[in-house]
């Protein structure tokens, strides 16, 4: 396969975040795809995908926004059949925001980890 078919199951991949559609998403993603949220008990598996969009969307709501998200700053690589890509998120209308890594190989996505960056977090003392 080449890259460009692993971009374009990666593209795939975001349309059914955008859209919030479980089968548009799981068509894109390999057997064996983790997803890693440490808002999560632990790794979401292929087959926990849609409950754990159901989760996503209940959260992004609860902070005030409708699943609308932006990605910023992406860098993408392609280095031995692995399609890297690294973005910053943010869920318009919230404080929701963080980083991701997504790695997508000829079987489909098999990877995503995302982070959060919590303003309210950061130490007082550190504050310029």
């Amino acid at each position: 396969m080449s890259m460009s078919s692993r971009i374009e199951l990666r593209e795939r991949y975001l349309q059914g975040w955008y859209q919030m559609d479980a089968e548009l998403l799981l068509t894109t993603t390999a057997h064996d795809f983790i997803f890693e949220d440490p808002a999560e008990p632990g790794p979401v598996s292929r087959d926990m995908l849609p409950g754990y969009m159901q989760r996503w969307d209940s959260r992004a709501r609860a902070a005030g926004g409708n699943n609308e998200w932006v990605l910023t700053h992406e860098t993408r690589a392609d280095n031995n059949g692995i399609l890297t890509d690294w973005e910053w998120w943010e869920v318009i209308g919230t404080e929701l925001q963080g980083a991701a890594v997504v790695l997508t190989n000829d079987s489909g996505v098999f990877l995503e980890r995302i982070t959060y960056f919590d303003r309210k977090m950061r130490n007082p003392e550190l504050r310029v």
